[in-house]
């Protein structure tokens, strides 16, 4: 039956836009829509006035919000205040719970006229986001809204999309309402959740849903009598509008978006069509694949859809439905529940009024017919083996043949639309097929011999593959035997002083080891680890001098390096550049002794032992020579402005030029001594300091004017002077391995030492705050001018170091040697280990946060610092306790920690530093031990008089209190699983029950009247480590059962001792300051970590493993690198070269010249030659 627009309606077209927009066709019923009342209106209005926790969970655009809307206008009119959270508004893939939260609580606050909830969350960070949540309802929104609440929370399906558990919100609202029996005003706000979803899908854990406590509102599609309601809309527009709704009803059963979206079309643009080709115009034929609600069907009954664990099921029941077979309604069955939920059917009533379900409308039926359905099976039975292939890396294990094949191949021919997995999968079946009839008929052929032969061929298989693993075996022993020789050498030519050989041998030691392919042994990342210990990485070498580079500087950008070589050259080298340095040769003959630029760097000025000091432009042109007469100059310097030059001379004066200034001869200033080792100007330029040779320093003015004055009381020795660029300060390089800060006012010098042999220069950075020393024992050191601090030491050149220089902006220091090389020292690349500098006094304890982005470290100095792991940044400082801090500890996330200290209290932080610390109960002694529990929900405390106290989400209040009989109770931690409390106890280890209930379980130690000192628990809970201030640590099964397996040899007593996060390693910190880090099988050598002149205090690994944390004495924490790989690439770059052929020849003299390190040039050939190159 089909029923048409009349033909003449020119007198309607100017109304037919208007009623079409009556019909609302998808979204929310806007004014002047035509709105079907249904049952669930008053229900659910009734519902929320009573305060009833309701819920519409109903298939997609049945009228949820047009629902949610019109009930929310009822309710205002009875003074019930409402408000709307759109969950799939907020974001999923990327939320966090604490900005999840916040979100649902800034939507409630806009709309309710509340002020944003910002600062409730920041004074109440210590909760959890949920907790935190259901506070601010019952503090605020209740406290500041006397009337009824109704919150509308839209879309939760839209939690199924949530990184972090979504129980938690379901299970809060659960809670809310239950409260209500203890706080009365909870009464007044209710929830309605509406949605797309099974309460079984949104909820895992059925103890914590709502939805068994709360009122389900059911909305139907619209009846007959219903529809009828429409009629207002077609009237004028349609030749018989009861026909029409009648026709429309046939196919859409009431499904309102499909009945709306049909009336629509009758009165719009295309108003002469009739119901069944509006139909097929809009759902059956192109108009299909823009249907939301039959893409929606079709997507949940996909292998990939969001039900694909049930397609299946759903596809089996959808069937059955199709071909007309009775199916009881279960509204216990989640596949009835997730079929209706698609949209795909309905509950209807039989002949006899049972309810049961069906195919929901005629459209449904036709649009997924049982052609649809039969093409779904063969798709899943050609889809399904095509996963398993994939996901198991197309292993030929999951090729399908025989009957299955031959159904693949019936269902691939003649389509244009399969995929290349799709035709690798058919290619690949169909090969195996051919290869298993080819062996099926070769098998046939040869099952006499095979069965003849099969003995003697499987003995020989047998034999060989022994063979193999005997000749693999044998291989890894030889590398891994090479590793530990190399190592070994390693460490001797570092204690004979040969660091460069050092490191590479290290290289050497870790590439064997990697060929093993077993783990570096620890003799071989110790090897690697003392070859990186220091502060300087990224150098860049400067080779080509044919001798000894006397001094080096750089350029005022920083841009540029020059030399001054004894081969009577300067050279200009461009950073970060391979090509060949510019060459300023003029001197001749004569080696060049010093170099200087002027302030702008567009003038250069060599001094040579030829008697000239020569000026260059950068681009390696001459532009004028100045003369010192009858003496050489031993070093020159421009004054600060650029406009004059000083220099030293061989003479024992000083001359001082204007290069500017035509034919004016030089000031010459005679200090009547025999030669002048260095004159320099003043930060501005009035006063100039000259060494002589003699040992004594001279002020000089500029302008020649008046006696030079010798600096009294230096000592001996003095080899070079300079000025500080800032101030009227002096730095002295001395003969005794010193270098010295001379200050106007103060009486006593600042004495830097470290050098083991005489110091030739010293130099300031620009800012005037560190030094540069130049040293004879062949290294250069950086040293804060106040002396604290240990200074940071610049190793790898392989003789003297002449000069040592900062760049303008202090980040690089260039140094110049006897070993013909000038190198160049990147000061901002982290060192080995990497140093967190920050406290006053001595580190206690030190934490890693379990992402590893974070270290806590807390002293004496009452302060908590936390740092990013990398160095970067400042960190983050935490005040507050009274004395001394004991211990630190960070929550599972990361975002809070927790205090113990000498002043009786633990305090619990936010981890970014804002807020005020929550103090966790009353402690009645020091406060020696803290720890999380491994959910983050509670907090243990270990107080010197052997009491603990368990606090519950970090929230302030009674604790539960377990009391020990033993005084000096030390450490606690929880067990893996979060039920226990491991704790020592004397000479023993007690585990608790972590809820206090019952009395604890006593763990043998094996020590008999030895306090234990240090406790950590395993990872997996296997093994609980102690120590008792000996030179061991004992590791105790955490079921009791066996003996306890000691790891000896860690020096002097033990303090602390930590797992690592595989359980397979311990790091133990003694008391003599060294941190060790062992296997747990007691297997292998320890590897040892330590700074010098550092006592460390305690040491955790990172959670990776790779690294460990430690502090010491000195207020530092240091980070070392424990891994093989990492050590081994800071090694190349710290090598700054490869094995000359002479040193291979001598170190492996069995094994062909390689490059051990290819960031670096190798030595050249034996026939080519050591043409001057340089190296970056």
């Amino acid at each position: 039956m089909t029923f048409s627009a009349p033909p003449d309606l020119d007198q309607a077209k100017a109304s037919a836009g208007d009623h079409r927009r009556r019909f609302q066709a998808g979204g929310t019923v806007g004014d002047g829509a035509i709105y079907i009342e249904r049952s669930a209106d008053t229900e659910l209005f009734e519902a929320l006035l009573g305060g009833e926790l309701c819920y519409v969970l109903s298939t997609r655009q049945i009228g949820k919000s047009s629902l949610r809307l019109r009930v929310s206008m009822r309710l205002r009119a009875e003074q019930i205040e409402c408000a709307s959270v759109d969950l799939g508004a907020l974001g999923t893939d990327t939320a966090t719970p604490v900005g999840w939260y916040l979100g649902i609580a800034s939507e409630i606050a806009e709309q309710l006229g509340l002020e944003p909830p910002d600062e409730f969350w920041d004074a109440h960070w210590h909760l959890g986001p949920v907790h935190c949540w259901l506070r601010w309802l019952e503090d605020v929104v209740l406290v500041e809204i006397s009337s009824g609440i109704v919150l509308f929370i839209d879309e939760v399906d839209a939690t199924l999309s949530l990184p972090f558990s979504r129980d938690d919100f379901f299970a809060a609202i659960r809670a809310f309402v239950n409260r209500r029996a203890e706080r009365p005003a909870n009464a007044r706000l209710t929830f309605c959740l509406l949605g797309v979803a099974a309460p079984s899908e949104l909820v895992s854990d059925p103890t914590r849903t709502p939805f068994n406590i709360g009122r389900a509102i059911r909305l139907d599609d619209f009846t007959r009598a219903e529809v009828r309601g429409f009629r207002a809309g077609l009237e004028g527009l349609v030749a018989d509008p009861d026909a029409a709704l009648d026709a429309i009803f046939a196919w859409t059963s009431g499904h309102p978006y499909m009945t709306q979206r049909l009336c629509a079309d009758l009165v719009g643009e295309r108003r002469g069509l009739s119901v069944d080709e509006a139909v097929e115009r809009r759902f059956l034929g192109k108009g299909r694949a823009e249907d939301p609600n039959l893409r929606y069907a079709e997507r949940c009954l996909e292998p990939h859809g969001p039900h694909r664990a049930h397609a299946p099921k759903l596809l089996r029941l959808y069937t059955r439905l199709l071909d007309g077979h009775p199916v009881s309604v279960d509204s216990g069955d989640p596949i009835q529940l997730l079929l209706r939920l698609s949209g795909l059917c309905a509950e209807r009533a039989t002949a006899a009024g049972a309810p049961c379900l069906d195919v929901r409308n005629r459209i449904f039926r036709r649009a997924f017919d049982r052609a649809w359905a039969g093409s779904r099976e063969v798709e899943r039975a050609v889809t399904d083996p095509l996963l398993r292939w994939l996901s198991n890396g197309r292993k030929d294990d999951f090729l399908v043949g025989g009957a299955a094949l031959a159904e693949l191949t019936s269902w691939c021919d003649g389509r244009g639309d399969l995929s290349a997995e799709e035709r690798a999968f058919l290619t690949a079946c169909a090969r195996a097929e051919g290869q298993k009839r080819s062996m099926r008929r070769l098998l046939t052929v040869l099952a006499v011999a095979v069965t003849l032969l099969g003995g003697m061929i499987l003995a020989l298989l047998w034999q060989m593959g022994k063979e193999e693993q005997a000749l693999a075996r044998a291989q890894q022993d030889a590398r891994e035997k090479d590793a530990r020789r190399l190592a070994a050498q390693s460490a001797k030519e570092l204690s004979d002083g040969l660091l460069p050989r050092a490191r590479l041998l290290a290289v050497e030691a870790g590439l064997a080891a990697r060929a093993s392919g077993r783990p570096a042994a620890a003799t071989v990342v110790q090897a690697l680890g003392d070859a990186v210990r220091g502060p300087a990485v990224g150098q860049e070498v400067l080779t080509g001098h044919g001798g000894a580079v006397h001094d080096a500087t750089f350029s005022p950008d920083g841009r540029f390096v020059a030399t001054a070589s004894a081969d009577g050259a300067a050279r200009l080298f461009r950073l970060g550049a391979r090509d060949a340095p510019v060459l300023l040769r003029a001197h001749d003959p004569g080696g060049v002794v010093a170099v200087a630029f002027n302030h702008d760097g567009s003038r250069l000025a060599t001094a040579s032992t030829d008697g000239t000091v020569r000026l260059w432009r950068p681009d390696g042109r001459e532009d004028g020579a100045l003369p010192t007469r009858d003496a050489a100059p031993s070093s020159v310097a421009f004054s600060p402005d650029g406009s004059r030059v000083v220099a030293g001379t061989t003479s024992g004066a000083i001359y001082v030029w204007r290069p500017g200034m035509g034919d004016e001869p030089p000031l010459v200033v005679p200090l009547g001594e025999r030669l002048i080792r260095r004159a320099v100007f003043n930060h501005d330029g009035t006063w100039i300091l000259a060494t002589a040779i003699s040992g004594t320093v001279y002020v000089v003015r500029a302008d020649g004017h008046g006696a030079a004055e010798a600096l009294k009381g230096l000592g001996q020795g003095v080899e070079g002077a300079s000025y500080s660029p800032v101030d009227a300060r002096i730095a002295l390089a001395a003969g005794d391995g010193t270098a010295r800060i001379l200050e106007p006012g103060r009486r006593e010098p600042v004495v830097l030492r470290g050098h083991q042999g005489s110091v030739r220069s010293a130099a300031f950075s620009a800012d005037g705050t560190s030094v540069v020393t130049a040293s004879a024992d062949g290294t250069a050191r950086i040293f804060r001018c106040d002396g604290k601090g240990t200074s940071t030491v610049l190793v790898g050149h392989e003789g003297a170091v002449n000069s040592a220089a900062f760049s303008r902006d202090g980040r690089s220091v260039v140094t110049a040697s006897e070993d013909g090389t000038a190198r160049v020292w990147r000061l901002e690349a982290p060192g080995e280990p990497l140093l967190l500098h920050g406290h006053t006094g001595p580190l206690t304890s030190i934490a890693v946060s379990h992402d590893g982005s974070k270290i806590a470290t807390a002293g004496t100095d009452k302060t908590v610092r936390i740092f990013r792991a990398d160095g970067s940044g400042e960190p983050v400082v935490l005040r507050g306790h009274e004395e001394h801090l004991l211990s630190v500890d960070f929550s599972p996330d990361g975002s809070r920690l927790v205090t113990g200290s000498a002043d009786r209290t633990a305090r619990l932080w936010r981890a970014d530093g804002k807020g005020e610390p929550v103090v966790l109960g009353t402690h009645d002694d020091r406060v020696v031990g803290v720890a999380f529990s491994p959910d983050g929900t509670r907090i243990v405390t270990t107080s010197w008089n052997g009491i603990l106290r368990v606090f519950e989400d970090g929230v302030p209040g009674e604790p539960v209190v377990l009391r020990d009989e033993r005084a000096g109770l030390l450490k606690a931690a929880f067990s893996p699983d979060g039920k226990s409390i491991v704790a020592t106890s004397g000479p023993n280890v007690k585990v608790w029950p972590a809820d206090g209930r019952g009395a604890p379980r006593v763990l043998a130690s094996g020590y008999e009247d030895r306090a234990i000192a240090a406790l950590a628990v395993s990872p997996d809970g296997s093994h609980i480590a102690i120590a008792a201030l000996d030179d061991a640590v004992r590791l105790l099964r955490a079921d009791g059962q066996g003996q306890p397996l000691v790891l000896s040899g860690l020096g002097t007593s033990v303090r602390t001792v930590s797992f690592s996060s595989d359980s397979a390693r311990v790091v133990a910190v003694s008391s003599d300051g060294v941190a060790r880090v062992l296997p747990v099988d007691g297997q292998g050598e320890p590897i040892t970590l330590r700074a010098e002149g550092v006592t460390l205090t305690d040491a955790v690994f990172s959670p990776d493993a790779t690294r460990v944390v430690t502090a010491a004495n000195d207020g530092a924490a240091r980070v070392f690198t424990i891994a093989a790989e990492p050590l081994l690439m800071r090694a190349c770059a710290y090598a700054g070269r490869n094995f000359t052929r002479e040193e291979w020849a001598l170190l492996m003299p069995d094994i062909a010249y390689r490059v051990t390190c290819p960031e670096w040039p190798g030595a050249p050939e034996p026939d080519a030659g050591a043409a001057p190159r340089r190296d970056r």
